[in-house]
């Protein structure tokens, strides 16, 4: 009986998350096609070196949502990053095999764990053609030391006795040792600066107009339509394979995918999964996917009542998801199951599960819990595709234990807000790494951090300090690993899924790789001969 109910559910959640992903959904799943199509950094980079950069001028590429700002200080948007990424350049950058490779600075070595040692390369200047100094550099890790955006990575930082040598030369000194500190500076987000330029501009200014070291500089922006960029002639490195860059703005998900097919655009992103197929099978386009460094997890309201304190109930509600199909039916066969509490190719991952899926045990657990009866909770989320789907299995699932599930929809701004604050009961809660390591994939966890989470065990702040600030590989490891134990034990939150994202390209685009952190560097993109 339990067999049938459950495939006559997960019949009608595909055919329903289907039908919704051909017109909202965007990214984030897709099909076994398309899964096994996964391009990586390498292999673009060969194919591109192989078939030359053809003679097409700009670049056209499709976002789903327009940044509220270009300001690198004053966001963590990903589509933001995407069209800085032409403007604004690191002092490190990461190659094809993820190792940490010179770029605006030559040079970099610890002292000690709290010194850290610039050398800068001398022949960079900003659009404004003003040379960048190590002024320039300071001023952007002040910056970003002290932004609520980036405090989690930069607010390592002793901005005050940060010390300029000389103008290719800059001493950064800590607060505390912070491990992954390069791997952050190698990131888009830390972009530099001109402090001069940004300071006449202004924050509102200059986060419409941008100004950096990059390729491209700056051109227009048509609020609602699209960002215009064009070549810069005295970029110190080598110049992009094509002389524009547009990127427009296009909201509906399957309006996006029309316009990669008929060459409106040369690349697409955040296509609906719906659509991942098509892109793969036609010739004219090719689908880039791959696993993200993102967890999609149960977040559980540690603050509320029934959860509050309450262990046994938690495992219960665990013990009660048939993870293998809950994944299947919300993803649609592009995620797989969670085994702990960040995705597999992040430093230290610790297989831990997946969870048992056994309904008798969570009945029994449950009556332990002080519910014998079952109990009735409110389920809390927004409106697409994979949520709507994800939140009709789990009510499904818990009603055959005997939790009677009331699903809650609220509009992005509303749950947004009410996570902010602490105010979701429960819901599937999705976070990416923005860089790879356990600090970022675990940046939900700390108690200071004031979403719905709110777990209160300082025992977790203690473990998640000695990750970051323990300099030894190995050794952060072994912490990261007693702290995956230790999640797994308590349960605060339910791992579900470790889902893939694609994005979608014209055929003549080369050297375009899948970014497990879904930030992508469009400097590297090529043309290949029509």
């Amino acid at each position: 009986m339990k067999k049938r109910w459950i495939s006559l559910l997960l019949a009608s959640l595909m055919t329903l998350s289907l039908a919704a992903c051909g017109g909202s959904e965007s990214g984030g799943s897709g099909s076994e096609a398309a899964a096994g199509n996964t391009q990586s950094f390498a292999e673009n980079s060969g194919a591109a070196a192989s078939t030359g950069t053809g003679t097409k001028d700009t670049l056209i590429v499709a976002l789903p949502v327009e940044p509220a700002t270009l300001d690198p200080f004053m966001h963590t948007n990903q589509n933001g990053f995407m069209c800085t990424s032409l403007v604004l350049e690191s002092l490190l950058k990461k190659n094809d095999d993820g190792e940490l490779i010179p770029w605006l600075a030559t040079e970099w070595a610890y002292e000690d764990d709290t010194t850290l040692n610039f050398t800068l390369r001398d022949d960079v200047t900003f659009h404004d053609g003003s040379k960048m100094t190590a002024q320039d550099v300071k001023f952007t890790l002040t910056q970003l030391a002290q932004s609520s955006f980036h405090s989690t990575f930069f607010g390592c930082i002793d901005t005050e006795n940060t010390t300029v040598i000389d103008d290719t030369h800059i001493q950064v000194k800590l607060l505390y040792p912070y491990a992954p500190l390069l791997e952050a500076l190698a990131t888009l987000r830390a972009g530099i600066v001109s402090e001069s330029i940004y300071n006449e501009m202004g924050p509102d200014e200059f986060a419409r107009h941008p100004v950096g070291t990059g390729p491209m500089q700056f051109s227009q922006w048509v609020t609602g339509d699209r960002i215009e960029m064009t070549r810069y002639d005295g970029y110190w490195g080598e110049p992009t394979a094509f002389e524009n860059f547009v990127a427009r703005v296009i909201v509906e998900a399957s309006s996006r995918t029309i316009e990669l097919e008929t060459g409106g655009v040369d690349i697409a992103f955040e296509l609906p999964s719906a659509d991942w197929s098509r892109i793969n099978e036609n010739p004219e386009t090719q689908l880039i996917s791959g696993n993200t460094q993102g967890i999609s997890y149960l977040c559980l309201n540690n603050s509320m009542e029934p959860i509050a304190g309450n262990e046994t109930l938690r495992k219960a509600l665990a013990y009660g998801l048939d993870m293998e199909n809950l994944v299947l039916a919300t993803w649609q066969g592009t995620a797989d199951v969670a085994d702990t509490f960040y995705a597999p190719m992040i430093l230290g991952h610790k297989t831990e599960g997946p969870l048992e899926y056994n309904p008798e045990l969570a009945k029994e657990m449950l009556a332990e819990a002080g519910y014998p009866d079952g109990l009735d909770v409110t389920y809390m989320t927004y409106e697409s595709a994979i949520n709507q789907a994800f939140a009709e299995v789990l009510k499904n699932m818990w009603g055959q234990i005997g939790v009677n599930v009331s699903i809650q929809f609220l509009d992005l701004a509303t749950f947004t807000e009410m996570n902010n604050s602490g105010e979701i009961t429960m819901a599937l809660m999705t976070n990416t790494a923005s860089i790879n390591d356990p600090s970022a994939a675990l940046v939900a966890w700390p108690t200071s951090r004031t979403i719905s989470l709110r777990h209160g065990d300082a025992h977790i702040d203690e473990l998640l300090q000695a990750g970051q600030q323990t300099m030894d590989e190995q050794e952060r490891i072994a912490i990261y690993g007693e702290l995956q134990d230790y999640l797994w034990e308590k349960m605060y939150a339910i791992p579900i899924a470790f889902p893939r994202n694609a994005y979608g390209a014209r055929s003549n685009v080369a050297n375009l790789p899948f970014y497990p952190d879904l930030m992508v560097d469009l400097t590297r993109v090529q043309f290949t001969e029509a």
